[in-house]
């Protein structure tokens, strides 16, 4: 807080006077004031930071710029800002570099690797962290560089790349127990038991050794996602009561919503290889609805962003144009005292251009309304999909659509559980030849669609069975992959088969070919 009353105070000297004695040397000491209480918890808000960072943009050399932009870029990480904070990241790493500033571009390249996480985007994250290991282990920080390739190492699990993440978790196992680093020994333990039950080939044996070491050896705590680790791993060797206790001790440490939804997903696990068909559907159910929410969530959050974004830009937009405002009108006084002819002509050229420019301001702010407007469109498009009584045929459909795109892609290997995977192949199947089911697609449509399928079967009698279940397919929201899977075409092919539909539609005579269109764009 001290830190935060001494930022304000000198940024308001700076409003005085830029070039006011001894300011750079006070500016200097907030910055490092501002380092070491930085953290994952904003005390200062963006628009302050933001302030600061200019000041050292505009004044200090390239050392300060990095270290002052790396501030506001965890500044607008933590305020959700991702899109803003990888620009000022990328601005903060050309300064750092230019400084040979090593330690600075270790600390900046993991957090561009923490934003890329954020953001789902793992290949640009596992790029950045391994600058941000080599960096460390040039300024002998040879902890943080491991630690960073432990990240690296998760991060190729998440993506499949199961050899490449058990080389790594080899090698720091190792090195981590050399020097005796305890925490990062424990951490890697974590991520390699996870590995061993997640892999194609499972390795129940080897991940409960991993967990037992951590917590007898390490005196290391289990967390929840541990425990439902050491329960899915007890069923795989068939000790049902070792897993059901791990289970329940699991659940009941369970606190936030994503531990919650992991417990719910070993119970998935483990209930569908006991045969309880009806305990691990509920168990999935939960898991897709925590899915579901957190995407809505996310979408509100963008829309949050967006709005921000917009008017921090209208702000800048009003801040320099009475910059812009102020020297002219100063040039127009200079012009008149110097040639009273010459007024006329520079007013009307002055007025022009403002009204001009106050033209593309104006488009400007309609386009960033437009973007807030789809924003929130899509908002309350995804917040209509979540799950409810009122919905529930079509939570059922999306729930069809998650297990579709497991079929598609496992479908024909002997990864799925046995019982699972039949009851995706009935649900498949009767989509592909069950009258009845079909029947069932077609009503659901009916009902939230404005009677589509029923007028388009009025207007286009002579269509094949299989055009109508690809429109139904298309109007219901499947994805490319889902039709691929219940119409056994290649992707390719349903792209062709549709556009060659929409195009029969568009030269049509039907009077309601612009209904049909916009059912399918939706």
């Amino acid at each position: 807080m001290n830190s935060k009353k001494a930022a304000l105070l000198l940024l308001a000297l700076l409003l005085v006077s830029c070039d006011r004695p001894g300011i750079a040397e006070r500016m200097n000491s907030v910055l490092e004031g501002m380092e070491t209480e930085m953290g994952y918890v904003n005390t200062l808000d963006d628009s302050e930071v933001e302030k600061f960072a200019d000041w050292f943009e505009r004044h200090g050399d390239p050392s300060a710029k990095s270290r002052a932009l790396f501030c506001l870029g965890r500044n607008q990480f933590n305020s959700g800002r991702y899109a803003a904070a990888i620009v000022t990241y990328t601005r903060a790493l050309e300064y750092a570099r230019t400084a040979s500033d090593t330690l600075s571009i270790a600390r900046i390249t993991r957090d561009m690797a923490h934003t890329c996480n954020a953001t789902w985007n793992t290949t640009d994250e596992i790029r950045y962290l391994g600058l941000s290991a080599q960096a460390f282990k040039a300024v002998g920080r040879e902890n943080e560089s491991q630690r960073a390739l432990l990240e690296i190492g998760i991060a190729h699990a998440g993506l499949g790349n199961h050899r490449q993440a058990e080389d790594l978790f080899k090698s720091i196992l190792y090195d981590a127990h050399e020097r005796k680093d305890t925490l990062l020994e424990a951490h890697c333990l974590e991520a390699y038991a996870d590995l061993s039950v997640s892999k194609d080939t499972l390795n129940p044996v080897l991940a409960i050794e991993m967990l037992s070491r951590a917590t007898d050896n390490l005196r290391y705590p289990l967390s929840s996602a541990d425990k439902g680790i050491l329960a899915y791993s007890y069923s795989l060797i068939g000790q049902t009561a070792e897993a059901a206790k791990w289970l329940a001790e699991a659940r009941a440490s369970a606190e936030l919503e994503d531990e919650k939804a992991t417990v719910a997903f070993r119970n998935y696990q483990i209930a569908s290889r006991s045969g309880r068909a009806a305990e691990a559907l509920a168990a999935l159910e939960k898991v897709m609805e925590y899915g579901n929410r957190t995407q809505a969530l996310a979408m509100q959050e963008a829309v949050v962003s967006a709005q921000k974004e917009y008017i921090q830009g209208q702000s800048l937009a009003q801040a320099e144009k009475l910059r812009i405002a102020r020297m002219r009108l100063w040039i127009l006084g200079l012009g008149a005292l110097l040639m009273l002819a010459a007024v006329s002509a520079v007013y009307l050229s002055y007025r022009n251009r403002q009204q001009r420019r106050l033209e593309e301001e104006r488009a400007e702010t309609e386009k960033y309304m437009s973007i807030a407007e789809d924003l929130q469109d899509k908002l309350s498009s995804s917040r209509k999909r979540l799950p409810s009584e009122k919905h529930l045929a079509l939570s059922k459909f999306d729930a069809l659509e998650r297990l579709c795109e497991q079929y598609y892609v496992y479908e024909g290997t002997g990864n799925l559980q046995p019982k699972i995977l039949q009851e995706v192949k009935d649900i498949v199947e009767g989509l592909r030849s069950d009258p009845k089911t079909q029947q069932g697609l077609d009503m659901m449509l009916d009902r939230n669609l404005n009677g589509v399928m029923t007028k388009l079967r009025a207007e286009f009698p002579a269509w094949k069975t299989e055009d109508y279940l690809l429109y139904g397919f298309t109007a219901a929201g499947f994805s490319s992959t889902t039709i691929s899977t219940l119409l056994r075409m290649e992707k390719s092919v349903v792209y062709n088969r549709l556009y060659r539909l929409k195009g029969r539609i568009s030269e049509s005579k039907s009077t309601l070919r612009d209904f049909f269109l916009e059912c399918l764009d939706n």
